[in-house]
């Protein structure tokens, strides 16, 4: 196996997560919110400068959550830089959209979804946003696909990740992809095949590796008690070494599809409500998708064949106004269609992927 490298990442400091997690975020773990501390030594070629920014940000939320006189988080430094970097949070929520997801599997979408329950837990706001936000991008995307559940096993190999940062990791010519690994497990896969702090996992089986998304699922694809091809990045050279993939004993939660969701459909007759499910636009919602205020009724769920399925309306949208009057709420839906007749052509303003958009759905006694 390969020896140790000069400064082959053991500079990284690490510190808990706000999951009680050690380290950066485990391989069967919450991805971006179980993170590494921003305790960075200004060593050229450190792996710690791979970090997403996502990474050290939520670095830096746990140490000012630590902190007695700090209540936001704390400028980080960051190799190379001589002043401090102080990062936008909101970059958490802003990088959630559909056009994140669309080019990726429905695998893929499965695994990021299952992670939303981490991030509404959290105690930081912006993580909590960061879920609702997530919940709805990937969700929009995972019905527009047709995805269904793959129930991927849990496999670990016991590594502690995150994703690289294409930036950084640019500067000190390291792979612009992948995970750069924290620590490894005692005893785990990862420890026992030599993997080390600070390589950098660039494919499994030859597969590529974007991602701590895109990991997992690799990982998940291959056969629990069996070993896969690891291809790393260590001190400007790349390896490859087979590594043991164990099942876990943490299942994974059940899939946070925003249509799906907590919020209640409203329980006026279907008949008015045209093969819609609605529920409450709330503050939360109504910021992640870009609305001014809180108002409207949320599409939660339509009937395959129904009036408002044949008319586009789709989960996810919120209806804003029907034959020019205004809907406040999803009471209003039922209340406005409820007065007109069976057959009348409504026009239906929803508000979809940031920008608002009418379409024609038939009334139907339905």
């Amino acid at each position: 196996m390969v020896g140790h490298p000069a400064n082959s990442g053991c500079y990284l400091a690490l510190a808990f997560s706000m999951l009680g997690l050690s380290g950066c975020a485990s391989d069967g773990g919450l991805g971006e919110l179980a993170v590494m501390a921003a305790m960075v030594a200004p060593i050229p070629g450190d792996a710690s400068a791979l970090l997403t920014t996502a990474a050290v940000a939520g670095g830096a939320v746990a140490l000012a959550s630590a902190s007695s006189t700090e209540s936001t988080p704390g400028a980080v430094p960051v190799p190379g830089q001589t002043a401090a970097y102080k990062p936008d949070l909101q970059v958490l929520v802003t990088r959630e959209t559909p056009e994140r997801y669309r080019p990726r599997s429905c695998e893929y979408i499965e695994m990021a979804l299952l992670e939303v329950p981490g991030y509404l837990a959290a105690t930081e706001p912006v993580l909590q946003q960061s879920g609702e936000a997530r919940k709805i991008a990937a969700s929009q995307v995972w019905y527009e696909k047709g995805c269904t559940p793959a129930n991927l096993p849990r496999g670990v190999i016991g590594v502690y990740m995150e994703t690289v940062d294409a930036v950084s990791a640019a500067r000190i010519s390291a792979p612009t992809s992948g995970v750069v690994i924290g620590r490894t497990g005692p005893g785990s896969g990862a420890q026992n095949a030599g993997i080390l702090s600070g390589d950098i996992i660039v494919a499994v089986n030859d597969q590529p590796i974007v991602d701590s998304i895109d990991f997992r699922v690799a990982v998940a694809n291959v056969p629990l008690g069996t070993s896969a091809q690891f291809k790393y990045w260590r001190a400007q050279n790349f390896y490859s070494v087979p590594v043991l993939v164990a099942a876990s004993a943490n299942p994974l939660p059940v899939l946070p599809l925003a249509a799906r969701g907590s919020a209640a459909p409203h329980n006026a007759p279907s008949a008015a409500l045209q093969g819609m499910s609605l529920g409450v636009v709330t503050p939360s919602y109504a910021k992640a998708v870009g609305l001014a205020s809180a108002q409207g009724a949320w599409v939660t769920d339509t009937v395959k064949g129904s009036a408002a399925d044949q008319a586009g309306i789709k989960p996810l949208d919120v209806i804003l106004e029907v034959s020019g009057q205004e809907v406040a709420t999803a009471q209003d839906v039922a209340d406005i269609s409820s007065r007109m007749r069976i057959g009348y052509k409504a026009t239906v303003s929803v508000w979809r992927n940031q920008a608002k958009r009418d379409v024609q759905m038939v009334l139907r006694n339905e």
